[in-house]
């Protein structure tokens, strides 16, 4: 036992020397039939949805703000023309920032204080820990407001990407992270 003991307590955890810009971690998806060369024009919400837990709402933080001139700088760069809502663009861009907080218990049948088993079935009880999680991430979804469902009333979402991992709230990463989202859907340039 004292064998085993020592051999795990020397192992190491392989996420404690990330710096927050190397815990980002960037997900994209497209629609394989959607043509994006057909596309010319875009939009950008005028807000950020804010989904906290059981709260939903709309926010525009300097952090927010710097997010979606990003996004703006992005697509134009791309090929695509950067209109306002009224001007009917071809596609529209979405933002949300995400939070999700889980409370969560872990039952520890080897009581802390004295070592030997609890809940066995010798009246002994069960310890248990309680701990909190939360992650934040951000959402991006890019929809096809040329070629709206109107039998069904839907529209289609023809891209989407997702930022997670460390320092998402941290304005010196805005750059970093838009820019790797952009820069792994090639498929998107226009021009």
């Amino acid at each position: 036992m004292c064998l085993s003991a020592t051999l795990f307590s020397c192992s190491k955890d392989p996420l404690s020397g990330l710096s927050d810009s190397d815990s980002q971690i960037f997900v994209t998806n497209h629609d394989n039939q959607a043509n994006f060369k057909l596309y010319k024009t875009f939009s950008v919400v005028d807000s950020v949805q804010v989904v906290e837990d059981n709260y939903s709402g709309t926010g525009l933080t300097s952090l927010d703000r710097a997010m979606l001139i990003r996004i703006i700088d992005n697509m134009e760069k791309l090929g695509y023309k950067y209109v306002l809502a009224s001007a009917k663009p071809d596609v529209g861009i979405n933002l949300a920032r995400i939070t999700n907080t889980s409370l969560n218990v872990v039952s520890q049948p080897i009581s802390p204080y004295w070592g030997y088993g609890g809940g066995y079935g010798y009246g002994y009880p069960n310890y248990y820990t309680y701990y909190q999680t939360s992650e934040s991430y951000w959402s991006m979804s890019m929809i096809d407001l040329k070629n709206p469902d109107t039998v069904n009333n839907k529209i289609k979402v023809i891209w989407n990407a997702q930022i997670r991992g460390s320092g998402l709230g941290n304005d010196s990463f805005v750059s970093q992270m838009v820019d790797s989202v952009f820069g792994q859907s090639s498929y998107l340039k226009n021009n």
